[in-house]
């Protein structure tokens, strides 16, 4: 019987350069709500907007856990651990190219999760019963009765 919860778990990506980036295998339920939520603008009139800007961005983010990029003065860019604004302000002193870079790893990692994961319920036999069945009561196996009548 499988976990439905996403274990914390991460992978290195290469990009060029030499650099890399480590990102979330999975995103918790929590994770892709925050995403959703990074991607929408509320407008002056109240209604909810989708922000063109931030559908990128929110890919990102939700997936990035560290990376090796540097300063200008090659001091690392530190962001593991932390928050998703300081995370985007410094995605946002990169060059488009860089960041287009750092997007379409994330994609291709998305793409190549989803299917592993279609992969593996194929491995699941169709019909088989998740859960072990339930056994009978012992007073019915024994040939007792509930002590209804009918």
């Amino acid at each position: 019987m499988r976990s439905r919860v996403v274990i914390p778990e991460t992978r290195k990506i290469e990009i060029s350069d030499g650099d890399w980036l480590i990102v979330r295998k999975r995103l918790t339920h929590g994770e892709t709500q925050a995403a959703y939520k990074r991607r929408y603008l509320s407008g002056v009139d109240g209604q909810v907007r989708i922000d063109p800007i931030q559908i990128g961005h929110a890919q990102i983010l939700a997936y990035l856990v560290d990376w090796s990029l540097t300063s200008p003065d090659g001091e690392k860019i530190d962001i593991r651990g932390e928050s998703a604004d300081y995370v985007e302000a410094a995605i946002n002193s990169f060059d488009d190219e860089s960041v287009g870079e750092i997007l379409a790893a994330i994609r291709q990692h998305e793409s190549e999760m989803i299917a592993a994961r279609e992969e593996e319920k194929k491995t699941i036999p169709s019909g088989a019963i998740a859960s072990s069945p339930i056994s009978e009561s012992p007073a019915r196996v024994a040939g007792g009765t509930s002590g209804s009548v009918n």
